[in-house]
């Protein structure tokens, strides 16, 4: 396999590395970057896009306060990226939120190749909230590993947002979910050149409950990729997901999502809906839903439906004076609200309401 330059400049800062950094130099070395080969990346080319950018990036996390502490990785993470991140974005930030609090992290990155892992530890029974708001520069490539460890019965809401983005941004994420816990995490996307955010949760059963909600709205030459899996390996566990879009001609939407139900995991209730609206001809979404349950005492279903804007709904607007893009607004906007009205801070609700409406108007 012929490396790209910008595999190449990543072997080049993994030079002399030793230990599990050595063995993820070889990893690269033989697969390359993630690309459409690969079956969990075969609509989302990072290998493609990111082949030319060479050059050393840096990525800002911002807060309303600093970690707690700053570690040195001394484990490797499994997949490719998130070993990347650990390998080469330096000493992982971790924050331990506190009863109440809510915590803001402002994410940026440069021109060139970033990366950067942070943590964040929700302690037995605290309850607290996150909001993590992301951008890269066009012409740059962040690459950013996250892990959130919720002790049990914690509860966290989880709010994650991704402007306009030029560059090219991915975020795996991994979610230890306590007995008992709760998590809330709800996704605002409008792509980038390229964009995948990876959610992967390890469910326990035992009460716990998780809710994982998404939207994305994608202008032309946008690309999304929203993929998680959910593993979930105790009895009585509850999950639910709902993954709404709206793609214009020329932009790509993907979203992948597998719940593993384990054979111990007996009344699981586990529910997956992605649906969509190709807003023009040349929209392309690609969906994959999946369940792989081994228990035979649950309640689980998923769901994916694709279609247009509904014509006669249009029509009827439009007979009541409104001009056909307001019209069209309105109808896209009702549609996608539905994750983001499940938010429960208000303040937040509303601005990803706000931020969604400027993108609808972007598009019109």
């Amino acid at each position: 396999m012929k490396l790209t330059p910008a595999e190449t400049a990543l072997l080049d800062a993994l030079d002399g590395a030793t230990g599990w950094r050595a063995a993820t130099r070889a990893a690269l070395e033989n697969r390359g970057l993630p690309n459409k080969r690969d079956e969990a990346w075969k609509w989302t080319d990072l290998r493609r896009l990111t082949g030319n950018i060479t050059e050393a990036g840096t990525i800002a996390i911002t807060g309303t306060r600093e970690p707690d502490a700053k570690l040195p990785i001394r484990h490797a993470p499994t997949d490719i990226l998130p070993r990347l991140a650990g390998a080469l974005g330096g000493e992982a930030r971790i924050y331990t939120l506190s009863e109440g609090e809510s915590l803001s992290l402002e994410v940026t990155a440069s021109v060139g190749v970033g990366h950067a892992i942070y943590v964040v530890e929700v302690p037995t029974g605290v309850s607290a909230q996150v909001r993590e708001r992301l951008s890269v520069a066009d012409g740059g490539f962040a690459n950013i590993a996250v892990l959130y460890r919720i002790g049990e019965g914690a509860s966290l809401d989880r709010i994650v947002s991704i402007g306009d983005c030029p560059g090219i941004l991915a975020v795996s994420s991994g979610v230890d979910l306590g007995e008992g816990a709760s998590l809330r995490q709800t996704t605002l996307t409008f792509g980038g050149k390229l964009v995948r955010l990876e959610t992967h949760l390890a469910h326990p059963g035992a009460k716990a409950e998780a809710v994982m909600d998404a939207v994305y709205l994608l202008a032309p030459n946008r690309h999304a990729d929203l993929t998680t899996t959910a593993t979930i390996s105790g009895p009585e566990g509850n999950l639910s997901q709902l993954t709404k879009g709206a793609v214009a001609s020329h932009g790509h939407g993907v979203f992948q999502g597998k719940i593993h139900v384990e054979r111990e995991a007996q009344r699981t209730d586990a529910r997956m809906t992605h649906r969509a609206l190709m807003l023009g001809d040349r929209a392309e979404i690609d969906a994959k839903p999946e369940l792989e349950i081994y228990a035979d005492d649950v309640q689980c279903a998923h769901g994916n439906a694709l279609g247009a804007i509904d014509e006669t709904a249009l029509f009827y607007m439009r007979q009541r004076g409104l001009p056909e893009a307001q019209a069209r607004a309105i109808l896209i906007r009702s549609f996608l609200a539905e994750p983001l009205d499940r938010i429960r801070d208000p303040q937040i609700r509303d601005s990803l309401l706000e931020d969604l409406v400027t993108g609808l108007e972007a598009l019109s």
